[in-house]
């Protein structure tokens, strides 16, 4: 599995609303993965570039980007991608927000019986408390992105190509030559973050579903450390390993030299630009990317949205719109 992850967008406050930034993955396997270059290598002819010429949203039409959308569709990739608006994510608010969650990750501190569980959870609430509002807000969509990943994706494709899940491939956009604060913040937290909200939203597994290739990645009886089972509050027979997952091989390239992350920056792109309604035929763009993403469970979108304010929902009507035509148009997990 092939995960190749960028974003669209700042992530600082910004003064007016509809300043969405959106952080996306194209999720797809190695048997596509020579069809979907294809196809990027297709729209970049069809707009006037080379094969190894990167080019942006801006740099093509509307008829050609959607024929990409169409031709990506036909592979059986598929699209995650999480929201936020920006003009609502001011920095008080996020400071708080901040705070709130490292004060949550501190709680668990007593319930660790080893000291070294207790240092991994003081660390964490530091490490997260260090993070400027711009790159907690970036590092939460991120998370929120990844966890959708675990709970979806791998999902989907157990059901469809299993042996996709024997190895997981994480291309992150890199935006410097070195390693950047986020990159490195990154590294540290995403996992133990991810780990903690598994505790409260376990991966589901399908009875019937083909897990073998997996195997890799899961633990058997008495291989689960102890932090985790203190975390659960009870012994367990196994579980997944998700920082094996995440590490297994994870690296970030210069979009310049890398065809999955310039693929995801389109799609990236796309959604933003889908949310602030600026497609000439802004409609049949919510179609054409809800078609690359997948159904959710009743009651959540396609799409993910991520706020920084207590019992924040989608409520503009335009919004709703969109997400409800990408949601008809979404592949049936």
């Amino acid at each position: 599995m092939i995960i190749s992850i960028d974003e669209s967008g700042t992530f600082t406050s910004a003064p007016t609303n509809n300043s969405w930034c959106v952080v996306s993955a194209y999720v797809f396997s190695e048997r596509i993965k020579s069809r979907s270059f294809a196809a990027l290598k297709k729209l970049k002819r069809s707009s006037g570039a080379t094969e190894h010429q990167e080019i942006k949203l801006k740099n093509v039409s509307e008829k050609d980007y959607f024929r990409f959308i169409a031709d990506l569709s036909k592979l059986g990739g598929v699209l995650h991608a999480v929201a936020t608006d920006s003009y609502i994510n001011d920095h008080a608010t996020v400071i708080k927000h901040r705070t709130i969650q490292a004060d949550k990750i501190r709680e668990n501190e007593p319930r660790m019986i080893y000291e070294s569980g207790k240092k991994a959870i003081t660390i964490l609430a530091d490490e997260i408390d260090a993070l400027s509002p711009q790159l907690y807000v970036q590092l939460r969509c991120q998370v929120v992105l990844i966890s959708d990943i675990f709970h979806r994706a791998i999902l989907y494709y157990v059901q469809r190509d299993p042996c996709t899940l024997r190895k997981y491939k994480w291309r992150i956009d890199q935006k410097n030559t070195t390693k950047t604060t986020y990159e490195k913040a990154f590294e540290k937290v995403v996992c133990p973050i991810l780990q903690t909200i598994s505790f409260r939203e376990p991966m589901l597994f399908l009875k019937e579903a083909d897990y073998s290739h997996m195997e890799p990645f899961i633990y058997s009886e008495g291989e689960v450390p102890e932090y985790i089972e203190e975390g659960y509050g009870k012994k367990l027979k196994g579980g997944v390993n998700i920082g094996k997952i995440v590490r297994d091989d994870m690296s970030f390239p210069n979009s310049k030299m890398d065809f999955a992350v310039q693929i995801a920056d389109f799609l990236a792109s796309g959604i933003r630009r889908c949310l602030r309604s600026e497609f000439p035929n802004n409609h049949l763009a919510s179609k054409m990317l809800g078609s690359l993403m997948l159904g959710n469970m009743k009651g959540k979108y396609p799409i993910q949205f991520v706020g920084f304010q207590e019992h924040e929902e989608v409520t503009d009507a335009s919004i709703a719109r969109i997400t409800a035509t990408m949601e008809r148009t979404a592949k049936g997990m």
